[in-house]
This record gives C-alpha cells, sequence and structure tokens, in this order.
C-alpha cells in the first residue's frame, strides 16, 4: 500500500486533541461526499490517502477491499480515532488473554488512547471506506504476534506516514 500525500498544511497553532475532539475531527472529514472519487474501490489492495495534515495531526482516508486487515499493531506515541464511510470494519482489541470484538458500520466510529493496540480488517464483501485521525502524526507502529502468553511485541515498523 503507497501512501499519498495531501498538499495541505493543516492548521496551525493547534498542538493537542481531546479523543472526543479526534473522533469529531474524523466524523467531520468521513462526511464529504466527495471521498469515494479518491480512491479506486476496485482495487483488491488497501490505499491509504493523506487528507490533511500539520505537524500535530494527520488525517487519512484508507480502503479495506474484502477480507483485508491490518494485523495487530499499536499507534506509537499517537492517539487516534476512526470513522467508517461505508462497509463494515471488525475490531478486535485484547485485555490480557481476552479478546473483545467490535463491528463498526457506516456512520460509526471510536477514538482511543497512546499504546491503543487492535486489529482492523473488513470481514465482509465489498470494499469498506474509513478515515483515521492521528495526534500526534503517525511515525510508528509496533506489531503483535498471538503467542500462548497474549500479545507480544514482534517488530517496530517507521511507518513512513510522518513525514
Amino acid at each position: 500500500m503507497a501512501p499519498t500525500n495531501a498538499p495541505t498544511v493543516g492548521l496551525p497553532g493547534i498542538d493537542q486533541f481531546s479523543p472526543a475532539q479526534l473522533l469529531r475531527t474524523a466524523r467531520l472529514f468521513a462526511s464529504d461526499p466527495v471521498l469515494p472519487s479518491l480512491v479506486d474501490c476496485d482495487n483488491e489492495e488497501s490505499q491509504w490517502v493523506e487528507l490533511d495534515s500539520s505537524p500535530n495531526l494527520q488525517i487519512w482516508l484508507l480502503t479495506w477491499p474484502a477480507g483485508t486487515q491490518n494485523r495487530w499493531h499499536d499507534h506509537g506515541e499517537s492517539a487516534g480515532a476512526f470513522q467508517v464511510v461505508s462497509g463494515t470494519l471488525l475490531e478486535q482489541t485484547s485485555s490480557g488473554h481476552r479478546r473483545e470484538f467490535r463491528t463498526l458500520v457506516a456512520g460509526e466510529g471510536r477514538s482511543f488512547e497512546q499504546n491503543h493496540i487492535h486489529n482492523l480488517g473488513n470481514v465482509r464483501s465489498g470494499t469498506a471506506l474509513s478515515v483515521h485521525v492521528y495526534a500526534p502524526r503517525l511515525t510508528t507502529t509496533t506489531r503483535f504476534a498471538i503467542t500462548p502468553t497474549g500479545l507480544k511485541s514482534s517488530a517496530v515498523d517507521l511507518t513512513g506516514l510522518g513525514r
């Protein structure tokens, strides 16, 4: 998946966002009727399109072709939120040995604090779209593997999204 960068510079002077503000921002951007035209919904690979950014905030449109997922990961030092634009996403989170599942359909979203670990994917047919907001900018993700004792860190990736 090759990210596409936005030529915008975001809002100067705002450098901290509450989870509620991040979710409201995701909802605002997700309401744009132009979003589906920014991606190729027939592409079988996930796509990331940067909608806006500043030094302290990034907003992305992601595509989720049927059966795709982003595996277990966190967002480094970034808090975030996402809003489903179309389709259905399944989020898995883990607390100790217990996994929790949350299904989010178009119009639904959620926010999360730093160090939130989850696995997000499209388990339905058709391509789903979602808007993701990160504060501060997303620069690393830690990947996790499922082990008999729970989730264990397996790699730290420089996302390339923190440009």
